[in-house]
Parts: C-alpha cells; sequence; structure tokens
C-alpha cells in the first residue's frame, strides 16, 4: 500500500492559521480490483506549520523528507527478545505486585486493580498469559498491563519485565548502541539513578569513618534500632561534600536527568553543579510495590549541622514529586508487606517510617505508612486489593485521633474491614514498642470497632457523654452518607444503637433526618448493576481469530478483501493495517506491537482482541462461517447501493440503468451462493 499510495504534504509551505481542509482521496487497494475506497482526510495546519491528519495512517504514509528536523525513529524491540518473555514470563508474576491472586479454576482471580470494586472481577488465565478486567473492559497481555496500570509505553513495559526478570534486552540488528541509549525512557534513567543514589547512600552508612561511626551509634543507641533492620530497609547516610553529584555523572546520567530525578536543588546556570537536597541525613530509602527504590526520606541527625543546606533545621527532608514518585499514591514498606501478608493476617496502617521499622522488630511485618501526607483514596484502594482488613495503629495524641477518623472517612465507604489499637495520649507505635515489645502481640485481640474508637477519640477530648454521643452520631451519618453497602451501614447503626443503649428506630429516624437535612441520597439508591457488553462487530470476530490463531493468518489474506471490511470501527482499520503489512512484510511483521505505533483506542481493541479468543472448538468451521458473513454483508451492502443508484436515475441514460440492473443481478445471484464461494482447505 505505501507504493501505491505515498502522499508527500508539506505544511511548511502553507501559510495558514487554524484552518481546518477537507479532503477526499480514491485509494485503490492493492488487489487490483475496480473497487476503491473513499476515506475523509482532515488537515489542520496550525500557525507553527505542522500538519495534524485525522485519517487511518495504512492510508498515508508521510515522506521521510517531512520529518521533523532532528526526529529520531524508535528502535524497535527484537522480536527474540519478546519471545523470550513470553516464554520465560508468566503474567501472574507481572500481575501479583498490584492484586491478591486466588485459584478459580484453569483462571487466578482478583479485585480489580483499575477501578473499586466490592467482589473480585479481574482474571487471569495462565495458559495464555492474558488478562481480563470485567469492571473497567481492559484485557490483553503483560505488556498492556504495566502500560495501563504504569502509564508506560509498550517499549517501555519491555524494558520493566526485561530488567525485573532478567530476561537480556535486545533490539533489531539496524539499531545502533547510540540511538538505544537516545531513546531510552524518562522513567526508566530515573529508576537507575535512585538505584545508584541508594547504593550510594548505603555505603556511606556503612564505610569505617568516625561520620559513619557516629551515624551507626544514633541508629543503634539513640533510636535503638538493629543493624540488621538498617540492613532490610537499606537505610544510608547522605555525606555532607556534595560527592553524590559528581558520583552519578560518572554513572552516565545527564545533568538534564538529575535535575528532574528530585535529588538536587536546579539552579537556572548550566554550568554550576546541582545542589544536593540531602546533606548530612540519615536517609531513607521509599520503595514502589516492585520494591525499586523512588525516593528519599531524609532525618536530621542532631549532631550534624550543614550550613548551606536551607532546610537544615527541617526535622525531615522528603523527595519532592517526580515522575516515579505521586506522595497520594505511594506505602511506605508495601513491596515488603505483601509478601508477608498471610491467609488470615492484617496490614497495620501507622503514621511513620519509624513507626514502621519499629513494627517490623517486634514482628508487626506487614505495617505500612502514607508518603509525607494524610492519608489518601487511592493508598487505601491499593491497599484493599489485597483483601485483607486493616488495623489503625497511630500516635494517641489529638493527631493520631483525627489520622484515625480519617481512616474511618475513606475505608468505609470502600468497605474496608477497620478496627483500631489506641495507644495512651503520650506515645507513639515507635516508643511504646520500644518500652513494651510484647504489647505487638496484643494489638489484633484487643483492637476496636471503629463506633469504639470513635468513642475513645471524643472522651479523650474531655467530652460529656451527652456531647460524645452527639459528636459520635454525626461523624458516623457523615461518613455513611457517602458509603454504597446498605449491609454495612446496618451493621455499624446496630453496633451505635448497642454502644449508646439506643433503641435502632429512634437512631434509624435521626439517619434520615439527616438525609434530609444534608441531601444526601445514597441509602435509597439501588447499586447499579453494569450493562452486558455488547456483541462483537465481524471485525472484532476476525481480530480475535487472527491474533489469537496467527497460522490461519496466510488463508484469510487470501480470503477476505478490503472491500468487506468497514474502516469507520476501529477494529476494521486494524484488519486493514494487518492485511497491507502481511502482503508487504509477511506473518513476523504482525507479531511486535511495537511497530505499529497505535493509538489508546487502537491499543485497547488490540489487546481486547488477543485477550478475548475466539471459540475453539471447530477453527475452520468458525473461520468459514465468519469468512461466509463478511462476504454476505458485503454483498448486500452493494445491492442496496445499487438500489438506490437505479431509483435516482435518470431514464434518458437507458444503458447505464441497464447495466446497474444487470451489477445488481449479478450480485443476486452472488449472495445466493455464499457458502459454495467461501469454502476452506480442510488443513493448513
Amino acid at each position: 500500500m505505501k507504493k501505491k499510495c505515498n502522499l508527500f504534504l508539506s505544511a511548511k509551505r502553507l501559510l495558514l492559521s487554524k484552518t481546518l481542509y477537507h479532503l477526499c482521496v480514491k485509494v485503490y487497494h492493492p488487489r487490483g480490483t475496480d473497487n476503491g475506497a473513499k476515506i475523509s482526510l482532515q488537515l489542520l495546519f496550525c500557525s507553527q506549520g505542522k500538519v495534524s491528519l485525522k485519517l487511518p495512517c495504512f492510508f498515508l504514509t508521510l515522506g521521510q523528507n517531512e520529518k521533523e528536523e532532528g526526529e529520531c525513529s524508535m528502535p524497535l524491540i527484537a522480536q527474540s527478545c519478546l519471545d523470550a518473555i513470553k516464554r520465560h514470563v508468566s503474567i501472574a508474576d507481572v500481575v501479583a505486585p498490584y492484586v491478591q491472586l486466588r485459584p478459580a479454576g484453569r483462571y487466578l482471580k482478583g479485585l480489580s486493580p483499575f477501578s473499586h470494586e466490592k467482589t473480585p472481577s479481574f482474571f487471569i488465565d495462565p495458559q495464555r498469559n492474558t488478562f481480563k478486567c470485567f469492571s473497567s473492559g481492559y484485557a490483553g497481555d503483560s505488556f498492556r498491563f504495566l502500560e495501563l496500570k504504569e502509564q508506560l509505553s509498550f517499549s517501555e513495559s519491555v524494558e520493566w519485565i526485561c530488567e525485573r526478570f532478567h530476561i537480556p534486552l535486545e533490539y533489531e540488528s539496524h539499531a545502533q548502541t547510540s540511538r538505544v541509549q537516545k531513546t531510552v525512557s524518562l522513567k526508566k534513567q530515573l529508576l537507575a539513578v535512585y538505584e545508584q543514589a541508594a547504593a550510594f547512600f548505603q555505603q556511606y552508612f556503612w564505610v569505617e569513618n568516625e561520620t559513619a561511626k557516629q551515624v551507626r551509634a544514633y541508629w543503634q543507641e539513640t533510636r535503638h534500632f538493629q543493624l540488621e533492620t538498617a540492613q532490610t530497609f537499606g537505610i544510608g547516610f547522605a555525606p555532607i561534600d556534595g560527592s553524590l553529584y559528581p558520583f552519578l555523572l560518572q554513572k552516565g546520567f545527564s545533568r538534564d536527568c538529575l535535575a528532574q530525578s528530585g535529588l538536587f536543588y536546579t539552579t537556572k546556570s548550566l554550568h554550576v553543579s546541582l545542589m544536593p537536597r540531602f546533606q548530612g541525613r540519615l536517609m531513607i530509602p521509599i520503595a514502589d510495590v516492585q520494591g525499586r527504590t523512588i525516593a528519599f526520606s531524609g532525618r536530621q541527625l542532631p549532631f550534624l549541622a550543614v550550613s548551606n543546606d536551607p532546610t537544615h533545621e527541617s526535622k525531615y527532608v522528603n523527595s519532592p514529586e517526580t515522575p516515579l514518585f505521586v506522595k497520594g499514591h505511594e506505602l511506605f514498606h508495601l513491596s515488603q508487606a505483601r509478601q508477608c501478608l498471610g491467609k488470615n493476617d492484617v496490614f497495620y496502617l501507622v503514621e511513620g517510617q519509624l513507626d514502621v521499622m519499629r513494627c517490623w522488630e517486634c514482628g508487626l511485618k506487614t505495617a505500612v505508612a502514607p508518603q509525607g501526607t494524610g492519608l489518601t483514596e487511592e493508598q487505601l484502594k491499593i491497599l484493599k486489593r489485597y483483601d485483607a482488613p486493616i488495623i489503625g495503629l497511630f500516635d494517641g495524641d489529638e493527631a493520631g485521633c483525627k489520622a484515625g477518623i480519617r481512616l474511618m472517612t475513606l475505608g468505609i465507604p470502600l468497605e474496608i474491614p477497620l478496627r483500631y489499637f489506641l495507644l495512651e495520649p503520650e506515645e507513639d507505635p515507635d516508643t511504646a514498642l520500644l518500652q513494651n515489645p510484647q504489647r505487638a502481640t496484643e494489638i489484633a485481640a484487643h483492637a476496636l470497632s471503629p463506633i469504639d474508637f470513635l468513642i475513645q477519640a471524643f472522651r479523650r477530648n474531655g467530652c460529656d457523654p451527652e456531647t460524645i454521643q452527639r459528636h459520635t452520631l454525626q461523624t458516623l451519618f457523615s461518613i455513611l452518607s457517602n458509603c454504597t453497602s446498605a449491609v454495612l451501614r446496618f451493621e455499624l447503626m446496630q453496633q451505635c444503637a448497642q454502644a449508646f443503649h439506643l433503641p435502632p428506630s429512634a437512631l434509624e429516624a435521626d439517619w434520615k433526618r439527616f438525609q434530609r437535612n444534608t441531601g444526601s441520597h445514597w441509602a435509597n439508591q439501588p447499586e447499579t448493576v453494569p450493562s452486558p457488553n455488547p456483541a462483537p462487530s465481524l471485525e472484532e470476530q476476525m481480530l480475535r481469530f487472527w491474533l489469537c490463531v496467527p497460522q490461519w493468518s496466510q488463508v484469510i489474506v487470501e480470503q477476505i478483501s478490503f472491500d468487506w471490511l468497514d474502516p469507520s470501527c476501529v477494529a476494521g482499520r486494524l484488519l486493514m493495517r494487518m492485511l497491507d503489512e502481511f502482503r508487504e512484510n509477511g506473518k513476523e511483521a504482525l507479531e511486535n506491537r511495537e511497530r505499529w505505533r497505535l493509538s489508546p483506542e487502537e491499543e485497547n481493541c488490540w489487546c481486547q482482541c488477543l485477550a478475548n479468543p475466539p471459540p475453539s472448538e471447530n477453527e475452520r468451521e468458525s473461520l468459514t462461517l465468519l469468512l461466509q458473513q463478511f462476504y454476505r454483508r458485503f454483498l448486500k451492502k452493494r445491492i442496496s447501493e445499487l438500489d438506490k443508484t437505479i431509483l435516482n436515475h435518470s431514464l434518458e441514460d437507458i444503458e447505464v440503468l441497464q447495466q446497474r440492473q444487470k451489477e445488481r443481478l449479478q450480485y443476486k445471484q452472488a449472495l445466493a451462493h455464499v457458502a459454495t464461494a467461501i469454502c476452506l482447505p480442510k488443513s493448513l
């Protein structure tokens, strides 16, 4: 197709500004038939002289001489690399950090990592290495999962899997090493930066010099932590000599990359070294759910003062948000805690990183903490995927009580089972467990229900019994107004009625009055039932067949025609591209999705079809029926078009009219013999 339709447009020669033009072009497919396909091209020329084309890309190929100046084509991942991933990496291992999977027949199932849901609708097929999420509609392979979950491109997801599972990353032979280096994603570069920075800080923590000895003494004698804990959590020390910047430059990282890492304060001058953000601090690495370092938290060391550090008086200095790190989306220690989570275990939610480490030393291996900000709904959704209760273990002061109420406010609408262990007002988990490590065994057994926690929290503020009841009911009603579960709402109302010795009917009356006053409507709304998925189009069925049963590719190419396909749908446009690519470059061109440069809509369609294979009882029969449906639809469409032409045709040109009637008769005869016209070989 590229050889027969190669349209060159030079936007630089056009001095148009923000004007929309429509161009109708008749393009003939390479089979040489008389039937062309008319398409509408929308050309949008902006003031900078760039051109935007709204059309299926198989109809148009821009000339190489029209590329942006300095543009460099992306090197393609080698097919051998993709094959190695498919052979050695299970999608279950890729998904495991995000979803708690349980067997369900031949499948594995869990709560959706893409949306909030009550019952598991996320399924993995280990045999085909695909996933299907019925709540969000997403589906695909391991690469697609990472594209959606980590916001990666296809090549970045391949890089991620290769790095995680120790598979050599290979590019096609024509891609030179220098070009590969230029196209490495920013996220991958930043991950490498943080990996080197973590090793750098840890080296300075364990080195044998006076400063490092003071740091280790502070860790052991002042904070009373074990050195084994420092090794487990990767604790480090940021020196005050500014040596991190030259160290990372020597490792091959660019100044621009380091400026975006969050490890340095940026300066306007390109000739001035970047100033380290962390100097003379105890360094606590923050890892993502896969265990990769993505940020740091630096704690002030009282025996060190840094004169040129603008934040030297701050107790903690945390990494800013970067392309790797969003504070409200990460939980400290989750990568290790999820691996320690047993069938009947719980998550312990604490406020600080040192609280997590103290819990770890005392046997509470599943403790996690928010990252430098208040608890967020996104963090609780992450914990909900592991289908485990949460015990709030917060400081005993007023701030800790507020943190507990926030957990309740966000967690109850998500239907997460919650309990609380209330410490004394002067205690926090670090000091409480340091003084009495045996208390760790009592936490789960003596944890309070949300209602009892509210009552105790308001009682600590010195409220009288009447005020405690009023505040508890107001807080509970406010939380329940966002809860869609009638069962959970009933249970909490019953607990509240028992706690205050109130008749349930009186509490129900107060709840209805609260609804009227606040306009809440959740309690009377039925839960929405998702509508069933529409039946797949012929194009989607054919795309499923081609992707999932590739051995029939040659037969499909020989039988199907461009005229049979509908270019107005995504699957139809993809099929046209596949037909064209197959005829020019063979089967191998279809196996590497990276080369297609798919739009998000096309990407989703491709992966949906890949994860929904056609019925496998009789492949030959299924494909025959599908091709017959395509041919029958095409014939009916042509007959309908000829009917309209004949009806509106002038009687003056009787010869043309007779020719149209003859064509209509031929199509009618073909329609009666579709079954004999489409007949596939009995064997490949």
